[in-house]
């Protein structure tokens, strides 16, 4: 049983973490909430500031610091653009176009439809974007972009759209590992208070994100027993009980 039901993104809830992990300590170097990898940081700055395309792909469970990479990325690149696969709409094209971005972070990819997968690859093997829909027709060129994406099951995607990428397998993290994200990513409470939170949280799913939404709503004097409250309020409402 997970312990939030999964709602269906706007793209801009995702995009509200990235801001809330952006402004938590401005002190921070980039990918220091990331517990770890420090090899693989240097391999995505590395591809960030090479003068050759080139496309990562961060795949592995919740707790693993996915996300926490993107948001780096996009700290990084302030010119980066986001999508949310979950979501993936006509207006994407629109914001390519209006843009047309060197970097591109693409959240979940394994979950956007076949048809923009296909769209996706011709993308990153020729640069073009050429689609005709009823309303609006599109044919534009983005030279030299660079797709970085989160997947949790690769097999879902086409071997094709798989090659284009260079996979970066991430273990799940450690329970010390999730606890020191979990301080780091809510200062307002104690060290104490966020690391239960966090203990609580991997017990379940393991997701960060959820870790921060549960921290929002816990207040400066609140203890354990309110805490566990909460916690019980969302689990015990949540979509996917059973």
């Amino acid at each position: 049983m997970r312990f939030f039901h999964k709602q269906r993104d706007d793209g801009n809830t995702r995009m509200k973490f990235f801001h809330n992990l952006l402004n938590i300590e401005k002190k921070q170097t980039t990918f220091d909430k990331i517990q770890g990898y420090d090899d693989i940081k240097e391999i995505v700055k590395r591809a960030l500031n090479g003068s050759d395309t080139y496309n990562l792909i961060f795949i592995g469970s919740p707790a693993s610091g996915k996300t926490l990479f993107l948001e780096g990325i996009m700290e990084i690149r302030k010119d980066a653009v986001y999508f949310d696969a979950t979501n993936m709409t006509n207006r994407i094209l629109d914001i390519l176009e209006e843009k047309r971005p060197k970097i591109i972070c693409i959240d979940e990819i394994e979950k956007a439809s076949k048809n923009w997968q296909e769209k996706l690859l011709n993308f990153m093997e020729s640069g073009r974007i050429k689609v005709d829909q009823q309303k609006k027709s599109y044919d534009f060129i983005i030279n030299g972009a660079k797709v970085f994406s989160t997947c949790n099951d690769i097999s879902r995607l086409s071997k094709p759209l798989q090659s284009r990428f260079r996979k970066i397998f991430l273990p799940k993290y450690s329970q010390e590992q999730f606890l020191n994200v979990c301080e780091k990513i809510m200062q307002k409470l104690s060290p104490s208070i966020a690391r239960y939170i966090g203990a609580k949280v991997y017990e379940t799913d393991g997701d960060v994100r959820n870790a921060l939404q549960v921290g929002k709503l816990v207040e400066r004097n609140d203890g354990p027993e309110d805490i566990e409250r909460i916690m019980n309020t969302l689990m015990r409402y949540g979509a996917d009980r059973k």
